[in-house]
């Protein structure tokens, strides 16, 4: 079987199981199980696979056809530019979440207080603030154990990061710091049971925030403001009218709203001055 025969094989066989771009995906597994890339397999569609390759790429297919996310699919999921390896025990990166970094980046002091990055999960958001600036002092906390194993060996290749299991802040590895970041479950737990299939593989201790989906939250917010540190967090839609009194009663008088790509409210910048 050539490329492109396994293509044209594959792309009804997706549709027939729902699986959202069914051409773009099966390029994906095969750019990944042939370490290429997507372009040299529009070079090579006449090139046939061999029969190991074929073994490698049957579970895959599986897998995916299945309603197995992508992502875990294939060991790593893309986030600012880097590729981060991910598995069940941990989120699967957001174009929500680079939002939230554009938008602190500018407002970090590299040679100031620590920043903290909560709830860090496979630790996009520190990894990334590390590469920017490499002389910060970041810790990277989470509650779950394999999260931490799994944004340590994304830090592997990334500027010294400092590691913090525990209860989000409830003891804090730091006195004072500048930031803290979060992207903590926010989704209200009724929602949780309507999402996509692949959002439901996701590790509910990252998704489920509750009856208002404001649980961590309420209990960071005072944790934060403990440390005078400025606050970022990823928020579900309808949330920041029940946030704003909330952060004004903590000390965060100025407050910016942030959309996603659907012109829905998804980062919440606050800082104390």
């Amino acid at each position: 079987m050539t490329i492109l025969e396994l293509i044209q094989a594959t792309i009804p066989y997706f549709s027939k199981n729902n699986v959202d771009s069914p051409r773009l995906t099966i390029e994906l597994i095969l750019a990944h199980v042939l370490q290429t890339t997507r372009m040299k397999i529009y070079l090579e569609f006449d090139r046939l696979l061999s029969p190991q390759e074929l073994d490698l790429l049957r579970p895959l297919v599986k897998k995916r056809a299945e309603g197995f996310p992508l992502e875990y699919t294939l060991g790593v999921a893309s986030f600012a530019g880097r590729l981060f390896k991910v598995s069940p025990d941990v989120l699967i990166p957001r174009p929500e979440t680079e939002i939230l970094l554009q938008a602190v980046l500018p407002l970090i002091q590299e040679k100031g207080l620590p920043l903290l990055d909560v709830g860090t999960g496979s630790g996009i958001l520190a990894i990334s603030i590390a590469h920017h600036y490499p002389s910060l002092e970041i810790w990277g906390c989470d509650t779950s154990e394999k999260a931490l194993a799994i944004a340590q060996s994304n830090a592997e290749t990334a500027p010294p990061i400092r590691w913090h299991h525990g209860d989000l802040l409830s003891a804090s590895p730091v006195t004072q710091a500048q930031w803290v970041l979060a992207n903590l479950p926010y989704i209200p737990s009724a929602i949780i049971p309507t999402l996509a299939r692949e959002v439901q593989q996701e590790p509910l201790l990252a998704l489920d925030g509750g009856v208002d989906g404001l649980d961590l939250i309420r209990k960071l917010l005072p944790q934060a403001k403990a440390l005078n540190a400025h606050l970022a967090l990823e928020i579900w839609h309808d949330q920041a009218p029940l946030l704003l009194p909330l952060l004004k009663e903590h000390g965060y008088s100025q407050i910016q709203i942030l959309q996603d790509l659907r012109q829905m409210d998804r980062i919440l910048i606050a800082q104390i001055y």
